[in-house]
């Protein structure tokens, strides 16, 4: 398994990662990915910005809803924002 070492930045997944915090994810191949794990994917309207959430719900149409884990509403932009994201924006994943 390939991985890639993500620097989180922000608050947005307080209290399990803090700004600064280096984790370690594995490069995604298309494994099943379920309800809990963690994941680094593509923000659908910021090109160049990936964002570390965890998946919440996975709806039928296989598309993923990704939320921070910091209970301020405001801390996080995640699919409250932009909606839910295709299995092809995510890049990496810790299972949980």
């Amino acid at each position: 398994m390939t991985s890639i070492l993500v620097v989180i930045s922000g608050n947005s997944m307080w209290p399990t990662y803090h700004d600064g915090d280096k984790v370690e994810f594995t490069k995604y191949d298309s494994d099943d990915l379920k309800v809990g794990d963690i994941v680094v994917a593509m923000h659908p309207f910021k090109k160049d910005t990936k964002l570390v959430k965890r998946i919440v719900k996975i709806n039928e149409d296989s598309t993923y809803i990704l939320q921070g884990d910091n209970p301020d509403p405001t801390a996080s932009e995640d699919s409250h924002n932009f909606g839910p994201v295709n299995g092809s924006s995510i890049v990496a994943y810790i299972e949980c």
